[in-house]
């Protein structure tokens, strides 16, 4: 008889915990949704870094082996660029000021999130990625980091540009104008940002106007709308003799009665 544990593992994961399931060679961590800020779930495989997504309908079970598990839920976990979840991390760390670019960190101190142990794994993540969206500096053999916007904004629009070559590709997509996709993808991008920082900056260089897009369209009220029922509301028209009214029922000269054909025999 198969084990549920062998598929799921008994205990949920606490926060900071680097233990899921033996067998799978992942980990649960816990770090901060880039767009948020408030405490999100996700999931590393090796090298690859996965948000979760937790999905269930209302009636829903799982059949596994020979045990049925009531609960149906569903965690779903896609890849996801670290550099998106440092974003933030990189910009509160340089402690930028008007007339000041800001400091150059350590990747040790960048990395350093208070109650967030989980981003310590990034270490093995970035390998040279930082260089693209920041600054470098290297004294000796340590390298210390600055966030740049003019790399941050390249590299968003490098991620836009991917993003709308996916979409051509999808079904349904193809026919959509460049403008449109080009529109979508930064609305999909974008569901990494914060609206107040690089999202509007992002907008800003496209040229794109995403709150238009979310607009919902206005029906012009000078169209007349369909009429299921055309000769809804009109009254019945008054004045006609009783004549005019049976001809416009029908004429019945040489019917006969339903009944009639049901008369009993004497």
């Amino acid at each position: 008889m198969t084990s549920i544990n062998n598929y799921f593992p008994s205990t949920v994961p606490s926060e900071g915990s680097c233990e899921f399931a033996a067998d799978t060679g992942s980990s649960m961590i816990h770090l901060r949704n880039p767009k948020t800020g408030a405490k999100a779930c996700y999931m590393l495989t090796g090298d690859i870094l996965q948000e979760v997504h937790w999905f269930k309908e209302q009636f829903s079970s799982w059949f596994l082996g020979d045990h049925v598990l009531e609960d149906g839920s569903l965690y779903v976990g896609t890849p996801v660029d670290p550099i998106f979840l440092l974003l933030p991390i990189l910009d509160e760390a340089r402690m930028k000021k008007a007339d000041d670019a800001g400091k150059f960190r350590s990747l040790e101190e960048i990395l350093y999130v208070e109650d967030y142990p989980g981003y310590q794994h990034f270490s093995c993540l970035l390998g040279d990625t930082l260089d693209s969206v920041c600054e470098v500096r290297e004294i000796g053999t340590s390298k210390f980091y600055r966030l740049n916007e003019s790399k941050v904004l390249s590299w968003l629009c490098c991620k836009v540009n991917n993003t709308m070559k996916g979409l051509s590709s999808l079904e349904g997509h193809g026919s959509m104008l460049e403008g449109e996709k080009e529109v979508q993808a930064v609305g999909l991008i974008g569901d990494y940002l914060k609206d107040s920082d690089w999202l509007d900056k992002l907008c800003t260089y496209l040229g794109v106007d995403l709150q238009a897009s979310r607009k919902p369209q206005v029906i012009d009220e000078s169209v007349p709308l369909f009429n299921p029922k055309p000769n809804a509301g009109k009254k019945e028209e008054k004045g006609l003799s009783g004549k005019s009214k049976t001809q416009k029922k029908g004429s019945v000269v040489g019917m006969r009665k339903v009944t009639q054909f049901f008369a009993m025999e004497r």
